[in-house]
């Protein structure tokens, strides 16, 4: 099993730390992998579990290393390290070399057209598929294949989005085989078998299986695309990999890491128009996000935060996206207890298209989910060049509220300043909704999308080696 034990202060973890510490720190202890954790808590006995995986690779156990490197990477996930830690180096040093043993060095000649790419599975809604299809629409000269190292032809996410990569003529493999060990050998022969020209890893953060079935020799471009942009991720270490950013609060982290010789790929969305501001009474918000980006407290809940703006004259929030009915009450009560009517949040269920959703029904202002910000709704919501309301608490790691607008938001720290701020919302409407398209047509158009993306795929590829030139670390 794989228990170790958390504990010790924040200063003693070494790697892609973000955030200050508290003043007076608490002494937290855990026992497991899913704490509620304070701004002192770190991971340690990881050592424990790296000689552990490091005894498995060198014994030959490929299928136990597998299975073992993924658990623990999904458990590192929820806990204390989601919004501090970016990479996890001894594990990625280890997922390097199982690729170097899964697939064997061939030369083969390469599809000069052919684009494939890795994902661990797919989404009918939010950012982690959108990109992908981005990427795919961005680049119509190239053919273009998706390998899934984790879904089953069966799977309703799959059987619903098919039309959609059937319209970008994405061509969708899946592995076949069982185990771990014949899936990460699958992937090496089927990558061995289509030559691509590079190959653009979008697996998730704990997918053993894409990690160790690509290797630097695998296509003449590995572009590993940081979409796990706020916790640690198998892959955001390996210097054998192109390493590319979606988000400038990640890139801020990754590009300080010389080795890791880090690019920027602001993300994108069609432009479908601007919505038509309206002229009413009461403003009207709209959000969109995950459940989960609406869960937990920064300082202050997304209930008490509507609470202060339905306290500001706001008259409604439309927000958009599937909600389990016990979040729903939840918010409800806490909205009705603080002395407002909840009938003044509207659930609406979830649009594939959520720019597309935000013209039709034309909101005064886009309020960026909270406590966790969702990335790409933002992008969606400049695109239609809707003002944005985001708040972001003084305590709130960057990682974790990070701002997509260029500055142009309008930006709330505590609960006393919403009043102000939404004032500056009625008040300077159209010259923030004018801020928000011209931020998209700059950083998140189309066009600059591709021309990042090229510069991504042309860059030097780097050199197949340990990254010996990385920092110490120490993970006690």
């Amino acid at each position: 099993m794989l228990m170790p034990i958390l504990s010790v202060p924040l200063s003693r973890l070494k790697y892609g730390v973000l955030g200050k510490l508290s003043a007076a720190r608490q002494k937290i202890q855990y026992r497991n992998f899913r704490p509620d954790c304070g701004d002192d808590t770190v991971v340690t006995g990881i050592d424990d579990q790296v000689a552990y995986l490091t005894r498995l690779l060198d014994r030959g156990n490929m299928e136990m290393f597998l299975r073992r490197l993924s658990e623990l990477v999904r458990k590192l996930c929820w806990g204390p390290l989601r919004g501090r830690a970016l990479f996890i180096p001894e594990l990625d040093e280890l997922s390097r070399r199982a690729s170097l043993i899964i697939t064997p060095k061939r030369n083969p000649p390469t599809d000069s057209n052919l684009l494939v790419h890795i994902a661990t599975e797919v989404y009918l809604t939010g950012g982690h598929t959108r990109v992908m299809e981005d990427i795919v629409a961005s680049l119509p000269e190239y053919r273009h294949v998706l390998i899934l190292t984790g879904m089953r032809e069966v799977h309703p996410n799959l059987v619903s989005i098919k039309p959609r990569f059937d319209e970008l003529s994405l061509d969708v493999r899946l592995l076949r085989t069982s185990s771990w060990t014949n899936r990460a050998s699958e992937l090496s022969s089927l990558i061995t078998e289509l030559c691509p020209q590079a190959i653009l890893l979008f697996a998730h953060q704990e997918d053993s299986i894409a990690n160790a079935g690509v290797a630097r020799h695998s296509a003449p471009r590995i572009l590993f695309l940081h979409h796990a942009d706020h916790q640690p991720s198998l892959g955001a270490f390996r210097a054998d990999y192109t390493h590319v950013d979606l988000t400038p609060a990640c890139h801020n982290i990754c590009a300080s890491r010389s080795h890791l010789r880090a690019l920027l790929l602001n993300l994108t969305v069609k432009d479908m128009g601007a919505v038509e501001l309206p002229r009413q009474h009461l403003m009207v918000g709209a959000t969109c996000g995950s459940p989960g980006k609406y869960l937990g407290s920064s300082e202050f809940s997304y209930a008490q935060l509507l609470v202060a703006l339905f306290a500001a004259g706001v008259g409604q929030i439309l927000h958009i996206g599937d909600m389990p009915e016990e979040q729903k009450n939840q918010i409800r009560s806490e909205i009705t207890t603080n002395g407002q009517h909840a009938s003044r949040v509207i659930f609406l269920p979830n649009t594939p298209f959520l720019a597309g959703k935000l013209l039709e029904i034309s909101p005064d202002f886009y309020l960026v989910s909270h406590p966790l910000v969702g990335g790409k709704a933002t992008v969606e919501a400049l695109s239609v060049g809707l003002p944005i309301l985001h708040a972001c608490p003084a305590s709130a790691l960057a990682l974790l509220a990070v701002d997509m607008t260029f500055g142009t938001s309008v930006m709330v720290s505590n609960l006393e300043q919403i009043s102000a701020a939404v004032r500056r919302l009625e008040a300077e409407k159209t010259t923030l909704a004018t801020r928000s398209r011209e931020v998209y047509e700059k950083h998140y158009s189309p066009a600059a999308f591709r021309e990042g993306l090229l510069s991504a795929l042309n860059a030097s590829p780097l050199a197949c080696a340990a990254p010996a030139q990385a920092p110490p670390v120490v993970l006690r």
